[in-house]
């Protein structure tokens, strides 16, 4: 058993780790002349959050002062739970070179979110306004490249 607050630290150490890969990994995406916005940006962006949100958990965790409260590891489920979402997520990636960022991401969160909660028409509420927002912010608004849906491609 550990307590919430070092969990906290360790997960916002973690986190800001993630974020400097990413950031890392974002500089060696190749930019082509002419486009709105080079490939990076999302990356960059997300990368930095990410550094940002994981300092900012571990410093509050860090300097909280209340009363210390302890969570126990996952059980048998809570693993499994977490297997099943590095899977989806490795599913996620894999689609958006098929199916284009806006199906592939509707059709992660809609599995997730089905798989966690069980209520097919809550991950349908949730999953077609996310994959819209994205072809219309990211994909028509910022136009950012992503690859193209399978039906899309000439």
């Amino acid at each position: 058993m550990t307590s919430q607050r070092t969990a906290d630290i360790i997960s916002g150490i973690f986190l800001a780790m993630v974020g400097i890969v990413i950031v890392f990994a974002a500089f060696q995406i190749k930019s082509v002349f002419g486009e709105r916005l080079p490939p990076k940006t999302l990356p960059l962006i997300l990368g930095s959050i990410t550094i940002v949100t994981g300092i900012l958990l571990s410093v509050r965790a860090y300097f909280f002062k209340g009363q210390e409260m302890f969570v126990e590891w996952p059980d048998r489920e809570g693993w499994a739970r977490l297997i099943v979402t590095i899977v989806f997520l490795t599913g996620y990636l894999m689609l958006i070179e098929i199916l284009g960022i806006s199906a592939a991401s509707f059709l992660f969160s809609f599995s997730l979110i089905y798989y966690l909660d069980g209520r097919a028409l809550r991950a349908f509420c949730v999953s077609a306004p996310t994959a819209v927002v994205i072809q219309l912010l990211f994909v028509k608004f910022l136009q950012l490249s992503f690859p193209p849906a399978f039906w899309n491609q000439h």
